[in-house]
């Protein structure tokens, strides 16, 4: 499982991570939340590595590539050099569109989706690796109400340990087993959801006075 200790980040003048150590337990579904530029995305690129795949905020709208091509991309630690997919590869792809309910994309084109089917493509592709841990980096930022809805209900039937940023508030509580508030590169609150997403820790981490009645959204 990803594991971070006593992990400061600079770019240049700026810390982005200060003194941070983070980890993740198996099975867990973690919030990391917080403002913009408060360390969300340093965060969950150092804790890529081994075992983990990475699902960007943004999938580029122009991408000259067929939707079954795309998620293949995920199979590329796996591939032979100067071999065709296998057998194992077409299969792992199958399941992970399978599992993000686009099967029937697979002869379409990333250029002629839209951006929520995008989304459930970068998905697909970070499925596509086996990595049994999935970083997700504001995957709701750019979908509409009823897209995130759909987002939050695909991550709940996945068997994965999940790690996901957002900045928004509020957002499916539910769904988490547990919340970081980050502010400033520094972790100032973490634990169960209802305990951490207090008026308080969000004036905090926010810089701005809150009142908040809940933080609650339908459950998936």
């Amino acid at each position: 499982m990803p594991e971070i200790r006593n992990r400061t980040v600079r770019y240049g003048q700026v810390v982005a991570l200060d003194d941070v150590t983070f980890a993740v337990q198996s099975g867990e579904r973690v919030a990391v939340v917080g403002p913009n530029g408060s360390g969300k995305t340093t965060l969950l690129r150092a804790l890529a590595g081994p075992g983990t795949a990475v699902v960007p905020q943004n999938v580029p709208t122009d991408l000259a590539l067929g939707c079954r091509e795309f998620v293949m991309l995920g199979r590329t630690a796996h591939l032979s050099a100067w071999h065709a997919p296998s057998r194992a590869d077409e299969e792992s792809v199958d399941r992970a569109l399978a599992s993000v309910d686009a099967a029937d994309l697979a002869g379409r084109r990333m250029d002629a989706i839209s951006g929520g089917e995008r989304q459930r493509l970068a998905i697909a592709l970070a499925l596509a690796t086996e990595a049994p841990v999935l970083l997700l980096d504001e995957p709701a930022a750019h979908l509409d109400f009823r897209r995130r809805d759909e987002l939050m209900a695909l991550l709940a039937r996945l068997d994965r340990t999940v790690v996901m940023t957002t900045h928004e508030l509020p957002f499916d509580t539910d769904f988490f087993t547990r919340v970081v508030l980050l502010a400033r590169g520094r972790i100032v609150a973490e634990g169960r959801p209802e305990d951490v997403l207090s008026s308080e820790n969000i004036a905090a981490a926010w810089g701005v006075p809150v009142k908040l009645r809940t933080v609650r959204c339908a459950s998936v």
